[in-house]
């Protein structure tokens, strides 16, 4: 009878720690949180020199690099994907004759390799001419956060008859 009720009592001595055990005051809590979705901008030199080209008849083109251009997408998209695009205006010195004038038709853009950040697949611009607006850079199948920076490259093809001057114009990066 001894060992019966050193059983029961082990029995009951389990019960009751298992009632009210470190558990009996247990409480959950449902917790949630937002995160927040950011912003889809781009940044751009606010101006830039492209430098004091001497171009001869052989060569009637040159080359240069218009400075960093980064795309930064802090949207949190599961499926992100952004195009960046880029236009130009004609470039003109003087009065802006057809002899003081490259037309954006004859001015090439190359957004040369991409820096970036996060997961997709970055696709660079080869090479356009900005006659009409182009894509200078494209995400697809990208997840959450991602950036890309370049060091795009304009080339400029000019006219035998092309006069010396300070030729302005206006290269105008956007993305959506």
């Amino acid at each position: 009878m001894g060992t019966i009720r050193r059983v029961l009592a082990c029995g009951v001595a389990l019960a009751a720690i298992a009632m009210f055990g470190p558990f009996a005051n247990a409480a959950t809590t449902p917790t949630t949180f937002l995160l927040a979705a950011g912003t889809l901008s781009i940044s751009a030199p606010a101006s830039s020199n492209l430098g004091n080209p001497t171009v001869n008849a052989g060569d009637p083109s040159f080359s240069a690099q218009l400075g960093t251009v980064t795309v930064t997408d802090t949207r949190g998209a599961l499926v992100a994907s952004w195009t960046a695009t880029v236009s130009s205006t004609d470039f003109t010195t003087g009065g802006g004759t057809s002899n003081e004038k490259v037309t954006n038709a004859s001015v090439s853009y190359a957004s040369g390799l991409l820096s970036t950040s996060g997961a997709g697949v970055f696709t660079p611009q080869l090479g356009a001419t900005l006659s009409t607006s182009r894509a200078a850079a494209t995400l697809t199948a990208g997840i959450g956060n991602n950036s890309a920076s370049w060091n795009p490259t304009l080339t400029f093809t000019l006219q035998a008859s092309q006069v010396a001057g300070t030729y302005t114009g206006t290269v105008t990066h956007s993305v959506a």
